[in-house]
């Protein structure tokens, strides 16, 4: 795998950021430079690729800030790629159709990625966070951490085991078994961990429902996700109860009720 390290950028020394688009198809090329061109400030595209290949031969003779990069593709896919070249250079945009390891990969690192079709205020809001990344060198250095750590996990074909969760200042890697369990707070999310920690994370309850081993966390109720390693007990009282290990008491919904 190539080493991944941060290459801290004086966004002054930026006029605009420079995007470097890789997709076998040429309508999506066009589509997302028009986009880009049209929709987004601060951003420009440097050059269109259509293949892993001529991105490699691209890089060896231009330059870019950003890669937006599609994962499916003839040959060698957009994560091959990844590993081929040395990113510390690149912030990593992943334009994917479907692919559901991949999506589950991506979420666990927290790497930014766009659904096709793209979505022009999904691709703003992207551009928008690229721009506030260069402008603060703790942003680029955790981009970089996060794809490092989706790289460990990509080719995998099963639910990550560790996964990567953004704080302010700084990202926690938490292995899944640490987890008891999860509890919605508005568009937060508070991870109850097996140590008495308790970490807010600016996820949705969704996003860890996608992201975690079916077979392992359960939904109960919209506002709780529990780990059924680290049940103690199930009442029936009040509708149904369940009893984690670390004391904390959740209710279990009538939707969820013959699943759980």
């Amino acid at each position: 795998m190539a080493a991944l390290y941060v290459s801290l950028i004086n966004v002054k020394l930026i006029d605009m950021l420079k995007a470097l688009l890789v997709d076998d198809e040429t309508n999506n090329l066009s589509n997302l430079e028009f986009l880009l061109h049209h929709d987004c400030e601060g951003i420009k595209v440097a050059g269109k690729v259509k293949s892993a290949a001529e991105a490699r031969s691209w890089l060896q003779q231009h330059t870019a800030n950003v890669i937006f990069l599609d994962i499916n593709m003839p040959g060698e896919d957009g994560f091959s790629f990844l590993d081929s070249i040395e990113a510390q250079n690149y912030m990593i945009i992943f334009v994917t159709a479907h692919n559901e390891f991949a999506l589950r990969a991506i979420k666990a690192s927290a790497v930014d990625y766009i659904l096709k079709p793209i979505d022009v205020v999904e691709l703003q809001a992207a551009v928008e966070k690229l721009k506030r990344a260069f402008s603060n060198p703790l942003a680029s250095e955790q981009h970089h951490q996060l794809l490092k750590q989706f790289l460990n996990i990509q080719g995998k074909q099963s639910p990550p085991t560790k996964i990567a969760l953004p704080q302010l200042g700084s990202i926690r890697f938490i292995e899944v078994d640490q987890i008891i369990s999860l509890q919605a707070d508005s568009n937060y999310t508070i991870v109850h961990l097996k140590d008495m920690q308790k970490l807010v994370i600016s996820k949705t309850m969704k996003d860890f429902e996608e992201l975690l081993d079916e077979e392992q966390f359960v939904r109960i109720h919209k506002s709780y996700i529990v780990n059924l390693k680290y049940i103690k007990e199930y009442s029936t009282m009040d509708g149904g109860v369940v009893k984690m290990s670390d004391g904390n008491q959740w209710s279990v919904s009538r939707r969820q009720l013959d699943m759980f």
